[in-house]
């Protein structure tokens, strides 16, 4: 067989469609989606009778052309997947498949019969069909038949059977097979019979038909990873067409980003970095890219693209994100950036001008999570610990005594993860406790440091996790909540738990589950900057205390007075009245700062 190149790269630069079920309808089961959009094209061949894709349709029946549907209930339709069900599912291959929606109130009989196809007597023809069928409180039911006629009465003999006890529940795109060996030459139709005898049917969905005299046609499957850059996800932020959230990663000029993939049923791969993407071998297992930005933009809009390659057709994978340069004036209120100190999420204070920003840095292969704090290059930061939001968390007892490590890190010279001046390592279950919260639900975790860390400048605050194995009984999600008014916690950073083709370890929920990257590590900090606290020389003012009470003397006239304590916490606030002000602060005792118009002192209350 002659392998084919049957589309450019450029052909296959498709909208990605994001797995984003936290919209999902209430009868659809959160389920495996991908981050990346597969476009699947097989190679033709004389032996090939029908490839049915679902992708050209007829608008008016919402079939393909020549194809019946037979429906009481028309709710088996050729759709978008991810339309239908609130984003939540995507096709196998290309943008539609063929849905059967739920039904609460009847059983499912449902048809989608093909157009004429000739077969010969004495042939074994090999039938196949990618299908979605995940139940819910039920098994589904379908079958695929074949018939002399285009209508229910004439499929008569049953090619693949998913009836009563042969149901399964296909909870990701599995193909079932059969075969058919017509006694007479003549015009065949092959059906998809959606067929639950009981209420409740969920939706079920079936992609990529096909009907071959010599062999079924496997697609090889797979996913990008990379590594390299801090991976972070803006409060809604969508891509070029405003359609889709998408991951942005910051980098500095030259960074070298490491590719790979996972693939399955794969001879060969083929990467495309789209406009700024520069690598020296386009089919290289591990590609090391690095991304050339204008000299005149600090933000660019990028497309990767993996095709992976067999005798069978090609795969074609897209990724999209935007890139950042990044900087010490980096600041785009992400992550902790979009909680506010009242909102008792966390302890977090700081003197008014500090810049108290974030990122979500990720390396290793998403082994690390860290936030970014962007910090004048003089200003000390005191830690002391750290809260760590989690949506989700269930660890086997095995693996809740194994330790994860806290690193507090110096910014390198791009402003990226440099030297850990601080490292700790602490139990699973000391931070997370024992107990599996359910999903849906905010749990709160402590790290304590047991000391106070003095950092300088910009820091990271990182956690470390060990490798075990990804399974339904060990995955942590970190919840980062950007919506405070409706307690919104859609992004998270998570442990992978279905695919076993995965090396075990720490995954980004972006490269495998399109709930775009993030985290929730928030550091109980406080700031002392030093160039908060100036010599009041040039003041014209002065200050001392009386026990409790603090006077200001010959300060301008309505000026506004900002006592903090030493943490950088405000604790009081007054204005100037008059020559002489005095203000009665019931303070406990200590040392205060005292602002006004810019210019600070120290003030001891006993």
């Amino acid at each position: 067989m002659t392998k084919k190149l049957l589309f450019s790269l450029a052909t296959l630069a498709l909208a990605t469609n994001l797995a984003m079920a936290t919209v999902a309808p209430a009868r659809l089961m959160q389920t495996k989606g991908t981050a990346h959009k597969a476009q699947k094209a097989v190679v033709a061949d004389d032996t090939q009778i029908l490839f049915e894709d679902f992708e050209q349709i007829n608008t008016t029946t919402m079939m393909p052309e020549g194809w019946k549907q037979i429906d009481a209930m028309t709710n088996i339709k050729c759709a978008q997947p991810a339309n239908e069900t609130g984003g939540a599912l995507v096709a196998f291959s290309g943008d539609y498949a063929l849905v059967s929606m739920y039904d609460d109130e009847n059983p499912r009989d449902a048809w989608a019969i093909s157009s004429a196809m000739t077969l010969e007597a004495g042939v074994t023809y090999q039938i196949g069909v990618y299908a979605f069928c995940m139940g819910y409180n039920i098994t589904d039911e379908w079958e695929v038949t074949i018939g002399t006629e285009q209508s229910a009465e004439a499929q008569t003999t049953t090619i693949i059977d998913r009836k009563g006890s042969n149901a399964v529940k296909d909870t990701e795109w599995t193909l079932n097979s059969g075969t058919f060996t017509p006694a007479t030459t003549g015009t065949y139709y092959i059906a998809i019979h959606h067929c639950t005898s009981n209420t409740g049917g969920n939706i079920c969905m079936w992609d990529d038909i096909q009907v071959d005299s010599d062999h079924l046609r496997v697609m090889p499957e797979g996913y990008m990873m990379s590594k390299g850059g801090l991976w972070s996800i803006d409060q809604f932020m969508t891509d070029q067409d405003n359609y889709q959230l998408v991951p942005r990663v910051y980098t500095y000029e030259g960074e070298e980003f490491e590719y790979s993939y996972v693939a399955t049923n794969c001879e060969s791969v083929i990467w495309d970095f789209g406009f700024y993407g520069i690598t020296d071998d386009v089919e290289a297992a591990k590609p090391i890219v690095t991304f050339e930005l204008p000299e005149d933009d600090d933000e660019i809009f990028t497309e990767d693209m993996l095709v992976l390659v067999n005798e069978d057709g090609e795969t074609g994978i897209l990724r999209e994100y935007y890139i950042n340069r990044i900087h010490n004036t980096t600041a785009y209120g992400d992550c902790v950036g979009n909680f506010k100190p009242e909102d008792n999420t966390y302890t977090f204070s700081s003197s008014d001008d500090a810049k108290n920003d974030a990122l979500c840095g990720l390396s290793e292969l998403y082994s690390r999570i860290a936030e970014r704090f962007d910090r004048p290059a003089d200003a000390k930061t005191i830690i002391a610990g750290s809260y760590v939001i989690f949506g989700n968390y269930k660890v086997s007892p095995v693996h809740t005594s194994k330790n994860i490590k806290v690193n507090i890190r110096t910014a390198d010279a791009n402003g990226m993860p440099g030297d850990a001046v601080y490292s700790k390592e602490l139990k699973i279950k000391d931070v997370f406790g024992t107990s599996d919260i359910a999903s849906g639900y905010l749990g709160l975790g402590a790290i304590v440091l047991g000391e106070e860390v003095e950092v300088t400048g910009t820091f990271f605050f990182e956690l470390e996790f060990p490798e075990i194995t990804p399974n339904n009984n060990n995955h942590i999600f970190f919840a980062h909540c950007y919506d405070r008014e409706n307690d919104d916690c859609t992004t998270y950073f998570y442990n992978d738990i279905d695919l076993a083709s995965k090396p075990a370890g720490w995954y980004s929920a972006a490269d495998f589950y399109g709930m775009n990257i993030s985290c929730g590590i928030y550091p109980n900090v406080y700031f002392n900057d030093n160039t908060a606290v100036k010599s009041p020389v040039a003041a014209a003012w002065n200050v001392f205390a009386n026990g409790r009470e603090i006077s200001v003397v010959n300060a301008r006239e309505n000026a506004d007075i900002i006592i903090t304590d030493i943490a950088g916490r405000v604790v009081l606030k007054s204005q100037v009245q008059g020559i002489k002000t005095t203000i009665n602060t019931n303070l406990n005792d200590g040392i205060y700062i005292v602002t006004i118009d810019g210019i600070s002192t120290k003030v001891a209350i006993r």
